[in-house]
């Protein structure tokens, strides 16, 4: 799966639209996509500003080969019992069944929908109970082999998307059953395996982990709008949600490990066979400028320069992840009029401008959306549990304050969304603070 690609499809998901997974071309799998993850390109090069630039790479540990062997024991490694969950000619279509079901929007089920979930939990049912046991261990590592790119298998995304699926789904079955405690361990499991797949350094699982949480969050909301909702259980969410906030990853760690896989494109790039590297779209779109002929020679003849314009902005987008996203505008908006410049020049990155630059700050707006959901979720709950205020006021999306309104026996945080037509959802519960 191409990054840039699911970029654009959660990004809507995210703000509103719907989400599907996606697949696009990619480099032969195993020892055909292994053969270029020690950079050997990249490695004889004689472009000096190249190998400078690859060397800090290595000193600080952004390599492929540098990213990847997980040295957890299986015992306390959550990814380790997840493994072989469910047979990998079958993922695709358990994730489909599971879709059919998941509400596409409010988490609210009619009888028959509900029916259909319990089946499919029952259906599953010693699986789910290998996932509860799993996310007992501490620690989480999906061991993803960096040194394949995009050929890397991310298989354990389904599973993980599957296990997020029945444990939404057990709490439906809780909820209908008026069981609002029984619902929250079920919840906390979903954030749990969502929290699994951010702690990885690659963009496509980052975002993966994105989508899990903002599905989980529509799972929280008809929890606290059930009608048997305690100020205790307040309490518990925002314990939960709290805990997703202090595991939450460095942005940068996604882009880091974008710049790997950017770097494994540029071996492919130099063997001449870019065009595995190009989803339909991409296809179409060259093709019908009459140079999809000529892109493998072109691309691999200005490969070094190419590369290193895009390894130079990357450390520059990197080194941006310091601050928050609606702070990063401002260099996105350079990189693209730089690139716009130079499109009809003899210096035009081929491959960073049509292939590996576009999209990237779509993602970064995904992890700041991400982030500000959760966030305005912990004032929310809070405020209505009657905790402490947690240290958030500003949205790291949009740079707006948040606003907390208390009215009528219930709290809402607003200013969560990008606040332009359609997207500025409220996150609402009900005030329990007076409650003993």
């Amino acid at each position: 799966m191409k990054p840039a690609a699911f970029m654009l499809v959660l990004l809507a998901a995210l703000f509103g639209g719907a989400c599907s997974k996606c697949g696009n071309p990619q480099p032969a799998k195993g020892n055909g996509a292994q053969r270029y993850g020690k950079l050997p390109g990249l490695k004889h090069t004689t472009c000096g500003d190249l190998l400078d630039e690859a060397d800090r790479i290595a000193e600080e540990g952004g390599m492929p080969e540098q990213l990847g062997q997980s040295e957890i024991p299986a015992t306390d490694n959550v990814a380790a019992g997840l493994k072989g969950l469910f047979p990998a000619k079958k993922l695709e279509t358990i994730l489909g069944e599971s879709e059919k079901i998941f509400p596409p929007k409010a988490f609210v089920f009619n009888p028959l929908q509900l029916e259909k979930a319990i089946r499919f939990s029952k259906k599953y049912d010693a699986q789910h109970r290998q996932i509860r046991d799993a996310l007992r261990r501490p620690q989480c590592d999906f061991d993803i082999d960096h040194e394949a790119g995009f050929a890397a298998d991310l298989s354990f995304v389904d599973v993980a998307r599957i296990a997020a699926r029945l444990e939404a789904f057990a709490v439906a079955e809780a909820l209908a059953g008026d069981d609002p405690a029984g619902a929250v361990e079920p919840l906390s499991h979903l954030l749990r395996l969502a929290t699994c797949l951010d702690g990885e350094k690659h963009p496509t699982v980052r975002l993966e982990a994105a989508f899990v949480r903002a599905e989980g969050l529509n799972v929280l909301q008809s929890i606290v709008e059930h009608p048997k909702i305690v100020r205790a259980h307040l309490q518990q969410l925002h314990k939960i949600i709290e805990g997703q906030l202090t595991a939450w990853p460095d942005d940068a760690d996604a882009w880091i490990g974008d710049r790997a896989l950017g770097m494994h494109a540029y071996e492919v790039v130099r063997a001449g066979e870019i065009l595995s590297l190009l989803n339909e779209e991409e296809v179409e779109q060259f093709r019908q400028e009459g140079s999809l002929e000529q892109l493998p020679a072109a691309a691999r003849r200005t490969a070094d320069q190419d590369e290193f314009y895009y390894l130079e902005t990357m450390r520059k987008i990197i080194e941006s992840c310091d601050r928050p996203y609606y702070m990063r505008v401002a260099l996105f908006e350079n990189i693209r009029n730089d690139l716009q410049k130079r499109r009809d020049s003899a210096d035009f990155p081929l491959v960073a401008g049509r292939l590996l630059l576009p999209d990237i700050e779509q993602g970064h707006a995904i992890q700041a959306r991400d982030r500000a959901n959760c966030e305005a979720w912990a004032l929310a709950l809070a405020r209505g549990a009657g905790c402490g205020p947690p240290p958030y006021e500003v949205n790291p999306l949009t740079g707006k304050k948040y606003r907390l309104i208390e009215e009528e026996g219930r709290i809402e945080v607003r200013n969560v969304g990008t606040g332009r037509r359609g997207d500025d959802p409220p996150v609402v519960v009900p005030d329990l603070a007076g409650e003993k």
